[in-house]
């Protein structure tokens, strides 16, 4: 079997890619163009909404395309970490929409936008829900995560990265793969004590396609069928790497 590799080159604003509903009108999965950032929405069949960070453009991006779909509500969101370009969109989501639950890690290293996240949620009636490695959340009939990582020791080696939620979304026999920004180093954590539970059908690839992740074991375990790399076009980040899409593309299994 080949890999499909989509690398999602996020120029105009306000549009996404829509995963799964191209293989199953049941479970909806979106890949939002927010810029060099990641953010996804996942529409259940009883309509619950899950959102996975949700960029940096704050108000010119995603709040914008949730009301476009008439979307007031949240039931989950998950951050992955706190950098920026993963976690400031969702700040606005919370301050103007109504979230449920909030799904995230405990923090090796206590951020500005933690800071500012605690700010924000401190005066509202949200579920804010802690996990580590080994924690299943249950969202729907047939539909929960696996939280992979991390773990009660946390990584002091770059620990806003390394520390990301690595999640795996199961809907009947359909995985998908959230690594947040991990590197090699967390990578290599998880192949330790998760290898089995790894494989997937679809990857979010780590870190953007930097070289800094996705190391040849790893994408071997997971052995997605579609992998998605989320970039901006032009960044000055050079992602993705092209050995890292080279990796992907040459994936047999």
């Amino acid at each position: 079997k080949t890999i499909i590799v989509i690398i999602v080159l996020f120029i105009v604003t306000n549009i996404s890619i829509d995963i799964f509903s191209l293989l199953n009108k049941e479970l909806k999965i979106y890949f939002i163009d927010v810029g060099q950032g990641d953010s996804t929405l996942i529409v259940t069949p009883n309509k619950k909404t899950i959102l996975i960070d949700g960029g940096d453009f704050e108000k010119n991006v995603l709040l914008p395309y949730l009301l476009d779909r008439r979307i007031r509500k949240i039931d989950y969101i998950m951050i992955s970490h706190f950098d920026t370009d993963h976690c400031k969109g969702i700040f606005t989501v919370i301050e103007n929409l109504k979230v449920k639950n909030i799904i995230i890690s405990k923090q090796a290293e206590k951020s500005e936008n933690y800071k500012k996240f605690k700010e924000i949620v401190a005066n509202k009636k949200i579920n804010i829900i802690l996990v580590k490695a080994g924690d299943k959340i249950k969202i729907d009939k047939y539909i929960y995560f696996k939280i992979l990582f991390p773990t009660e020791k946390l990584i002091m080696q770059n620990p806003l990265n390394n520390n990301s939620i690595v999640s795996q979304l199961n809907y009947k026999s359909f995985k998908m793969l959230f690594t947040g920004d991990i590197e090699e180093i967390a990578e290599k954590e998880i192949l330790n004590l998760q290898k089995d539970k790894l494989k997937s059908t679809i990857l979010k690839v780590a870190h953007h396609g930097s070289n800094t992740s996705s190391t040849q074991e790893f994408i071997n375990s997971v052995k997605p069928e579609l992998a998605l790399i989320g970039v901006g076009k032009n960044n000055t980040f050079g992602h993705p790497s092209e050995c890292v899409v080279e990796k992907l593309r040459d994936l047999r299994y």
